[in-house]
């Protein structure tokens, strides 16, 4: 989601006549020390590498106004980078690609053949996403072949094997809220993938699977949609056809859910007595529709300044909340994208109970930078499972809600950076899974 509109006075080009060719080195640095002294808002600077023409329709207030205007919206520049630069007769369009806290653009110059800028553009920026490998996986430890969970929702899995011989210790994926494919692709991430590929190449076998509505979502009934049918069922075939695998050690069989497969992860691993331990990854402890309410208010307040029309669309939501907490919203009324009853439906599962009569281990992570599982709720879970023998409970530095590190702070802009799940995750999976407890300096499991 775009967080800021460019004003069209700035969306302009000139044109030059003449036919030197372009010095396409000596216009990129030009078009470098442009940017730099754009974004540190040096205008004599400025002034001395523009085009006459650019300086008269474009004055160092107007600058600073631009500049004043992105970084309230999408936070201070955090660097740059050139990105192309193409010739075209005595003149060039050069590309730098700009990175804010929250935001990113790529800024569009023209220089012309005496390396002065003439032409400026803002655009988004469109990302070209590669999803190598993390530098902890070893792709050559593994194997990975295709299997299907279920059969009236046919829902195409990946097994990921190591090398050798079993049986091995071995997990199933249950992802958040939302539709989603096997490696619960997030913009330029791909956390399954990463955590499957990590545990892989550590000895621990990995089944993840398209979930249902990513495939189904348009032959489901909005209405009628509960968690039992969009995570739960499948979450337990899932773990039915892993335990039915020949190189499965049946004696080590580990639930990871993840956000909303988080939270139900007690109640799926009640009803799947193949599960040995449980890991939850991000869960909240407090009703769905409260913890939104939390989220509404958080993304409001990093906001500058909210205009009349979302001060009202925010209202509106939260009345909706206060609706769903007292019963009164109808069943069809939508809350962020899911109706009334979804949220009723979840009010009658009680995973504290489940997660403290489940009598096996229990593990708890989150990420410090989660506004979406925020610390009120990891400290619930502590209390809720404090007599609870054989849990554990950490926390990653840095780290938002898919587990990957950011310098930005929390908010909605986290998901636009690539990144990895933290390795410090990976290694704490594998020992829960190999052992079912932690180890390592700071645990905290009992």
């Amino acid at each position: 989601m775009r967080l800021f509109s460019i004003p069209s006075a700035l969306l302009l080009t000139v044109l030059f006549s003449g036919s030197v060719f372009a010095q396409t080195a000596a216009q990129k640095s030009s078009a470098s020390a442009f940017i730099e002294a754009l974004i540190s808002h040096q205008w004599d600077r400025l002034e001395a590498l523009s085009h006459p023409t650019l300086r008269e329709k474009i004055s160092p207030e107007k600058w600073e106004s631009l500049m004043q205007d992105l970084v309230k919206k999408a936070g201070p520049v955090q660097s740059h980078r050139f990105i192309a630069a193409v010739p075209n007769g005595s003149y060039a369009s050069i590309i730098h690609n700009v990175h804010f806290e929250k935001d990113s653009l790529a800024f569009r110059l023209v220089v012309d053949s005496l390396n002065l800028v003439g032409g400026f553009w803002l655009d988004p920026i469109k990302k070209e996403y590669h999803f190598l490998p993390p530098s902890y996986a070893d792709t050559a430890a593994f194997t990975e072949r295709e299997l299907t969970v279920g059969s009236e929702y046919a829902l195409p899995a990946t097994l990921t094997v190591p090398n050798g011989e079993g049986p091995f210790p071995a997990a199933v994926l249950v992802h958040g809220s939302g539709p989603s494919d096997r490696d619960e692709t997030i913009g330029g991430n791909k956390i399954f993938r990463d955590i499957a590929w990590g545990l892989a190449s550590r000895g621990i076998m990995v089944l993840r699977y398209v979930k249902r509505t990513k495939l189904y979502g348009a032959k489901m009934s909005r209405y009628e949609t509960t968690v039992q049918d969009e995570t739960i069922d499948d979450a337990l075939l899932a773990i039915d056809l892993l335990a039915k695998q020949p190189e499965t050690d049946t004696t080590h069989i580990v639930l990871i859910g993840h956000s909303l497969g988080a939270m139900l992860a007690p109640e799926i691993a009640a009803h799947a007595p193949a599960v040995d331990a449980v890991a939850m990854l991000a869960p909240i402890a407090r009703p769905l529709e409260v913890v939104v309410s939390d989220q509404l208010r958080f993304i409001a307040s990093q906001q500058d300044t909210i205009s009349a029309q979302e001060s009202m669309k925010l209202n509106a939501e939260l009345d909706k909340v206060k609706q769903i907490q007292d019963g009164s919203l109808m069943k069809t009324k939508m809350l962020m994208g899911m109706p009334a009853s979804y949220y009723y439906d979840l009010q009658k599962r009680d995973q504290h109970a489940y997660a403290r009569g489940l009598g096996r281990p229990i593990f708890i992570a989150r990420g410090t930078k989660d506004y979406q599982a925020p610390q009120m709720d990891f400290i619930m879970w502590q209390d809720i499972l404090k007599d609870v023998p054989r849990t554990a409970f950490r926390s990653y530095e840095d780290c938002y809600h898919l587990f990957i590190r950011t310098d930005a702070t929390p908010g909605p802009w986290n998901y636009q950076l690539e990144g990895y799940v933290v390795e410090s995750l990976i290694d704490d999976l594998t020992a829960w899974c190999k052992t079912f407890s932690l180890s390592e300096p700071g645990d905290s499991g009992k």
